[in-house]
């Protein structure tokens, strides 16, 4: 069983997936749904995160509600 984490710890590169949302309502207006796969690409005061086949900047209060285990590939 894989290790379960905040997105905010997923490393630069390192592909995972959304296994649990807090405030579903406000992240599925983003398109974010669980199951899905999610890459953090860039980070600095907000984050870059690839989430499926859309690109969308977070700020680290929002990848704190975004629960995540790293993808088996």
């Amino acid at each position: 069983m894989s290790k379960i984490f905040r997105l905010s710890k997923l490393k630069i590169g390192q592909v995972g997936e959304i296994v649990e949302l807090n405030e579903e309502a406000l992240i599925n207006k983003l398109g974010i749904n669980k199951g899905m796969s999610v890459i953090v690409l860039h980070q600095a005061v907000e984050w870059l995160v690839q989430v499926g086949y859309n690109q969308i900047s977070l700020n680290k209060e929002m990848l704190n509600k975004i629960k995540v285990k790293v993808a088996s590939i």
